[in-house]
């Protein structure tokens, strides 16, 4: 039996491996954790199971352009409301209707609840209607509130601390506010006319800016402001040598997603601990806006480009993870009614069932041993019982690239099944296991539960 040797891939189930991107035969992490994936949903830590798919909300309503700010909660029960370049919309779980106010706004960005009003940003100004909606102004913010034009071209995300506390507007290198009876142009200044406000979260009694300064593509110098409320700046300033996307919070901790300088397409996700940026997992992708991230099973969700990412535990005793869930349009992502919501060019999507558009692959196993190669004798996996239409296709694969043996499990071929024996009898240095759904269903996939392979040291 000394020549023997067993490898088991368990649950909890890790997400990507450090450094995953750098290489695509990577031995780097744990062994229960992926060298790479497509659309794998890992909100479940006991199972590896395909992506969420997309359905769009209402076949009966195209959204014209895009829908960038969606509210994160409701207005009243099981609505809501979302803004594209010209268009308002009402948004329910299961249809759309346009609101538009009087005259056709351009530039549409975001959209907030305000004791009893909504509030929404456009463009250089700021419009105000009753809710349900009614009684629209587009530029209540200069023509009632007296509120100077805001600039046109920065991103004019909306905050409000508290039901009817203070709302922030950001404008550039400036904040400006409503507290209910005063606009104030600006309320807190960076004091650099050379940034370029992006995001803004409330956490801790405190206001949280970022900034990135040039925000162009090339070198950039990135801060993080804090602030009280009340003072003229900053309490604090954070500052990153790189590119801010977002900040978000989680379980009452600040989060920011950023690239770091000269870093190419690797992007941060770090966490503010104190007056310090404290780095938690890299990936590979883009940078998401400030209009691109929701919470969802105690995961935090945001897009890099339209890979939607995840990122978190799901259970106090269950570590963190970061895992590509699915995917996701280009425009805004919020889950007011417990089912995430995602906008693309003149749709809305909601989270639905599986993605065939599905791939897991294991690190690379060095199996060599004292020996100069090993047999893979067999291959054993577990999973949650097969339903009609689930199918996944195997495939072990050296570090050369070369395909060892390919394996399907289905229902079609194996009826309602919970596990499988799989015999490869090959001869190998190193290998790596694929999975893929391609041929799967969007209806019954197939969740693996374990996969335990074993073999013999050829001497």
């Amino acid at each position: 039996m000394a020549n023997k040797w067993q490898l088991k891939l368990n649950s909890p189930f890790g997400g990507f491996s450090p450094a995953y991107w750098t290489n695509s035969y990577s031995s780097l992490g744990n062994s229960n954790q992926a060298n790479a994936m497509v659309s794998i949903d890992m909100t479940d830590p006991n199972v590896i199971k395909q992506g969420t798919g997309l359905t769009v909300t209402d076949t009966s309503t195209s959204p014209v352009g895009t829908i960038k700010g969606i509210m994160r909660g409701v207005a009243e029960a099981d609505k809501t409301y979302g803004i594209s370049g010209g268009k308002i919309y009402l948004i329910e779980p299961t249809g759309l209707t346009e609101k538009d106010p009087d005259t056709t706004i351009t530039g549409g960005e975001d959209i907030v609840l305000y004791g009893d009003k909504l509030h929404f940003s456009h463009d250089t100004d700021v419009g105000i209607a009753d809710n349900p909606w009614a009684n629209a102004n587009q530029d209540w913010w200069t023509t009632v509130a007296s509120g100077s034009a805001l600039t046109s071209g920065e991103a004019h995300q909306l905050l409000v601390a508290g039901t009817t506390g203070l709302m922030t507007i950001l404008n550039g290198s400036v904040v400006a506010s409503w507290d209910g009876t005063t606009a104030t142009d600006e309320a807190f200044d960076t004091q650099d006319t050379d940034i370029h406000l992006v995001s803004q979260v409330y956490n801790q009694n405190r206001f949280w800016f970022a900034g990135n300064k040039p925000n162009v593509s090339g070198r950039n110098e990135a801060s993080i402001f804090v602030w009280d409320g009340n003072s003229a700046s900053w309490e604090n300033q954070i500052k990153i040598d790189g590119k801010i996307g977002t900040l978000f919070i989680q379980n009452g901790v600040t989060f920011v997603v950023y690239t770091k300088n000269l870093s190419d397409t690797v992007c941060t996700l770090a966490y503010i601990d104190g007056v310090r940026v404290t780095d938690l997992k890299n990936y590979d992708g883009s940078l998401p806006s400030w209009y691109q991230t929701c919470q969802y099973k105690d995961f935090t969700l945001w897009a890099s480009g339209t890979a939607l990412m995840a990122y978190g535990g799901g259970d106090l005793g269950v570590n963190t993870r970061l895992f590509n869930l699915g995917t996701c349009g280009a425009g805004g992502i919020s889950n007011p009614f417990e089912t995430p919501i995602t906008a693309a060019s003149n749709k809305l999507y909601k989270l639905s069932g599986y993605t065939v558009t599905s791939s897991w692959h294991s690190l690379l196993f060095d199996i060599t041993g004292n020996a100069r190669k090993s047999k893979i004798d067999k291959i054993k996996l577990n999973f949650d019982p097969l339903e009609t239409g689930a199918r996944i296709d195997l495939t072990l694969k050296n570090n050369a690239g070369t395909t060892l043996r390919t394996k399907t499990i289905s229902f079609a071929d194996d009826g309602a099944i919970t596990t499988r024996d799989w015999y490869p009898k090959v001869d190998a240095e190193n290998f790596q296991l694929q999975l893929n759904y391609a041929n799967g269903s969007t209806s019954k996939t197939v969740a693996i539960r374990n996969i335990l392979v074993e073999g013999t040291y050829i001497v």
